[in-house]
């Protein structure tokens, strides 16, 4: 597992930071599933930091204005925050950064995300381990962070409340079929027939404006469910009835790798005979 991590890495990251400096993966070692790999996995945190730490300089006003969110980015960004994406703020005058993560398992979409928002990074993608602590197995996640900057503030005082995440009352104005692919493939799973969002962070009004949302923009007609057994949290749910029409808003704007959130083979991931390796 982590030699593909690192080779999709290798394959995504140049080699090249800003022009100043490189990072050779072919130095960690050899990762073995049923090896001891914290140590190789510290090896590679500490060549990042000493690699990239030295060229970091503490940046302008000026030169944090600089930086925009184009409109593809601002909806690429609206269907993360709706997923996994979260946002941070350490002051109320401290500029937002945004910090983007997932599992080993969708490593190319994480580095497809980091391709998207490179210029606002100045560190390439690192990996973690969590461990159970009932089974003692470890997963492996795949993160990165931008600079805090300006051009996020917006978004983070549409999203978040006293530090924890909402759903604005205007989220009709900004959910869009590219927000809309995004948050599929951050927080989708194909479930039945259908296509569930994993919305349990949020209460039972602001699902209430999600489906509303979906109804107005792509007469997408969402039926909400309990999760939990106290009742407390809630998910959407969209029936198989509308997934052709949810396909033709969102397959077009989604990574390959991520199709199977929709029941459909990624082209990358079949062998010649069509079967899903």
């Amino acid at each position: 597992m982590l030699k593909s991590i690192f080779y999709l890495i290798d394959l995504f990251i140049p080699v090249t930071c800003k022009g100043k400096t490189s990072v050779n993966y072919q130095n960690f070692g050899n990762f073995s599933p049923k090896g001891d790999n914290d140590y190789l996995l510290k090896k590679m945190a500490r060549s990042f930091h000493s690699s990239f730490s030295n060229y970091v300089k503490r940046l302008t006003k000026a030169e944090r204005n600089n930086f925009k969110l184009d409109s593809q980015l601002k909806q690429v960004l609206v269907g993360t925050i709706l997923g996994d994406v979260y946002m941070r703020r350490f002051s109320k005058k401290a500029n937002v950064r945004v910090v983007f993560r997932q599992g080993s398992i969708n490593a190319s979409y994480l580095l497809h995300l980091y391709s998207l928002f490179q210029e606002f990074v100045i560190a390439p993608p690192s990996v973690s381990t969590i461990t159970d602590k009932i089974t003692g197995k470890i997963r492996y996640n795949l993160s990165f962070a931008t600079l805090a900057l300006p051009c996020f503030n917006e978004l983070y005082e549409s999203f978040y409340l006293d530090g924890k995440k909402i759903i604005p009352n205007n989220i009709a104005d900004l959910l869009t079929s590219v927000s809309l692919a995004y948050w599929i493939m951050d927080d989708g799973s194909f479930t039945g027939s259908g296509l569930k969002l994993h919305t349990n962070a949020f209460s039972l009004e602001e699902l209430n404006l999600l489906n509303e949302a979906l109804e107005k923009n792509f007469s997408i007609k969402a039926t909400i469910n309990i999760s939990n057994r106290e009742k407390s949290q809630y998910n959407l749910y969209i029936s198989k009835n509308q997934m052709s029409l949810v396909k033709d808003l969102v397959v077009k704007h989604m990574h390959p790798d991520m199709l199977y959130k929709l029941n459909i083979d990624s082209p990358l991931l079949l062998c010649p005979s069509g079967q899903r390796q």
